[in-house]
């Protein structure tokens, strides 16, 4: 027989945001919170705030998800938590330089691997009213141009664009700017 409390903790443990990294035995992420809200008032400082609807929630007070921004690099992949797909703006309250917030499409943070992938990064205090249209870096497999000269061969490489991200939300990674440097790659040139 499952008492409630057994329930209530299974129901909060199954719905919770997993890392990307495994975690070190015992230690648990940090608690990731949803809001009601708007404006950039009400992202707790130290965090990167993703809000539901566009312009900060401007329009009426609506779900915000908060991720804490620490020394450590912590990725936070969304599969099966509210918060997939479903942010249209975003802010990042941080006191001063030194950290870093990242966006990814997909459920995985990060480039490596042999697969495509992209993300913006935030600027502190500096609100993104729409995830659409942010200069942002994608990996892709292609031709690509640096110096004006193109490669001969087609390969995995970093390129610079505009990225539209809008409710697409599947990682978020947070950390202090030097734990999070392999998030950014350098660029390989045009596409």
């Amino acid at each position: 027989m499952i008492t409630t409390t057994t329930a209530a903790v299974l129901a909060l443990t199954l719905s919770g945001i997993a890392q990307g990294h495994e975690p070190t035995t015992g230690k648990r992420a940090p608690e990731v919170k949803e809001l009601v809200g708007q404006g950039s008032g009400d992202c707790p400082s130290m965090s990167l705030c993703l809000y539901e609807n566009s312009n900060l929630n401007e329009d009426k007070a609506a779900r915000i998800w908060v991720f804490p921004v620490t020394d450590a690099r912590t990725d936070y992949t969304v599969r099966g938590h509210a918060a997939a797909d479903k942010p249209s703006s975003g802010y990042m309250k941080a006191p001063n330089l030194g950290w870093a917030a990242y966006l990814f499409p997909d459920y995985t943070c990060g480039f490596e691997g042999d697969r495509e992938a992209e993300a913006i990064s935030f600027r502190r205090n500096e609100p993104y009213n729409s995830l659409s249209g942010h200069s942002g870096r994608a990996k892709r497999y292609g031709y690509f141009n640096k110096n004006g000269k193109w490669s001969k061969t087609k390969y995995w490489g970093i390129t610079e664009k505009s990225l539209n991200l809008n409710d697409r939300a599947g990682c978020i990674s947070t950390g202090s700017y030097n734990s999070t440097y392999a998030l950014r790659p350098t660029v390989s040139g045009d596409m």
